[in-house]
């Protein structure tokens, strides 16, 4: 059985999945715009409202279901550039919120990523 765990607190899946995972990696706080895309739902826009290095939660009103892979863009208004992950795969939904792993990363990517978590993290 899996668990998440959302700034300390214990998230369990929807009715739709049993799938919980234990967070291994600290989330940071962050608002910023996040667009992702689905074959089945296409493009379209969500708020990030966390960020790791190995995943994120946001919130969309475009629904999005369990085990669902994405593409993802990730906005900062701290930076000019964006983060593109390749595969990022959704692993829980509460509502219009979710949470995914990422799973492919570029290592320019993954380097941004990690210059974004570290520099809110400072804040």
């Amino acid at each position: 059985m899996r668990r998440y765990v959302l700034q300390g607190r214990l998230m369990h899946g929807d009715d739709q999945t049993d799938k919980r995972e234990l967070r291994t990696s600290p989330r940071i706080p962050l608002d910023c715009r996040l667009f992702f895309s689905h074959h089945e739902v296409g493009e379209a826009e969500a708020t990030l409202l966390d960020l790791s290095k190995i995943g994120c939660a946001a919130e969309s009103e475009t629904t999005v279901r369990t085990d669902m892979s994405l593409e993802l863009w990730i906005f900062s208004p701290s930076y000019s550039w964006r983060i593109h992950i390749d595969h990022a795969v959704v692993r829980w939904v509460r509502g219009q919120v979710f949470g995914v792993e990422f799973l492919n990363l570029r290592p320019v990517q993954r380097k941004r990523l990690r210059q974004l978590v570290e520099k809110v993290r400072i804040r």
